[in-house]
């Protein structure tokens, strides 16, 4: 894993701070084009309504359904967060993904299997667990 993204979310457990940082002015929509991850993650079937659901619990609702922009900014940034962190995690231990591809592998064609071992299943952890299930993992 670079070390900007550990020391990132080492921040966001120390801190507790959620949110874009000072001065980060970038709309939702800014944010997730610019993140090869999450484009990919909201491509059709690459993720259930029902982990989708779970994650905006986690970070909060980073889609039109939020009317405040600056609230569904921060949840993008979150989201992206989050999204970087896990792509970067080190393939060694996650089989049945590559580190550092721009997307979050291990989704099946329907979105709706996961497979074992994948960084799919580390965001499906997170979306049930928040923030401690990345923890150990840095």
């Amino acid at each position: 894993m670079r070390a900007k993204e550990r020391d990132e979310v080492r921040h966001l457990f120390e801190t507790g701070q959620r949110g874009r940082p000072a001065g980060d002015h970038r709309s939702a929509e800014s944010i997730i084009d610019t993140s090869n991850a999450f484009r990919h993650f909201l491509e059709p079937f690459n993720a259930s309504s029902f982990l989708i659901y779970r994650l905006k619990m986690q970070v909060s609702d980073w889609t039109d359904d939020n009317k405040d922009p600056e609230s569904r900014a921060d949840a993008a940034y979150n989201l992206e967060k989050v999204l970087r962190f896990i792509d970067n995690l080190d393939d060694r231990a996650l089989t049945a993904s590559v580190e550092r591809s721009g997307v979050i592998e291990g989704f099946s064609d329907n979105g709706y299997y996961i497979a074992d071992n994948s960084e799919a299943r580390v965001l499906e952890t997170f979306a049930d667990e928040g923030y401690e299930a990345l923890r150990n993992l840095y």
